[in-house]
């Protein structure tokens, strides 16, 4: 993170990522602790997970992935690196299979939380943590270095419109708390510089509040 040109900026990719990962590391954890099924801290962990990976899910495909599917490949790449065009394919078909993978992970967590099932709900959360660490994983490593080589400024940008309207005005208030719970001040202040000053300052007057009364996850700290 840091790298990528300012017109390309991934911080909020990366910290969502990141934020993925806290929460399945959590639901992992819960899964040790006496009657974690009936906890509403885990309810409120899931549900906040699993609603924002569909948003990011969504809007991922429509404005990233599939366009840059799109691309023509190179007819002559690079010498030495395969070309973009011609490894982009691969890559994102990669990324495919990886994806699929989390699918019957979050359905198991799902039955697991309705059945009252604490082995089954264990074994799920353990297995979701390993597969969505590795898809996203592979995106940072694999998916999003390309995208400054593949997308246009212009095509970039949409991801954010896409985004916005996939989570809608009163989802924001839930999702800039919900990205930030525990994250590194570096973290922190990189994803706030990228906000208006009103957006900036109903996160910390409103926002954030709200969401630690009504919304803790498991295990955060504050």
């Amino acid at each position: 993170m840091g790298t990528e040109p300012r017109r390309f900026d991934l911080t909020m990719l990366h910290a969502a990522y990141d934020a993925f990962r806290r929460d399945t590391a959590q639901l992992e954890a819960a899964a040790e602790s006496d009657d974690v099924l009936a906890k509403t801290a885990v309810e409120n962990t899931w549900a906040l997970f699993r609603f924002h990976w569909h948003v990011q899910d969504v809007a991922e495909k429509r404005a990233l992935w599939t366009v840059m599917y799109a691309k023509e490949p190179d007819p002559e790449p690079e010498q030495g690196g395969g070309g973009v065009g011609r490894r982009l394919g691969v890559v994102l078909e990669a990324m495919d299979l990886h994806a699929l993978r989390v699918v019957p992970m979050m359905d198991g967590v799902d039955a697991a939380l309705e059945q009252h099932d604490r082995a089954m709900f264990a074994r799920y959360a353990r297995d979701l943590r390993a597969t969505v660490g590795t898809l996203l994983d592979f995106k940072e490593s694999a998916v999003l270095p390309l995208i400054p080589d593949t997308l246009t400024a212009f095509e970039w940008g949409t991801f954010d419109v896409e985004f916005r309207g996939e989570l809608g005005l009163r989802g924001l208030g839930v999702f800039l708390p919900w990205l930030l719970d525990g994250a590194p001040e570096p973290t922190r202040r990189a994803v706030l510089r990228l906000l208006p000053p009103p957006i900036r300052l109903a996160y910390r007057a409103r926002w954030r509040p709200r969401y630690r009364r009504r919304n803790r996850p498991v295990g955060t700290t504050g």
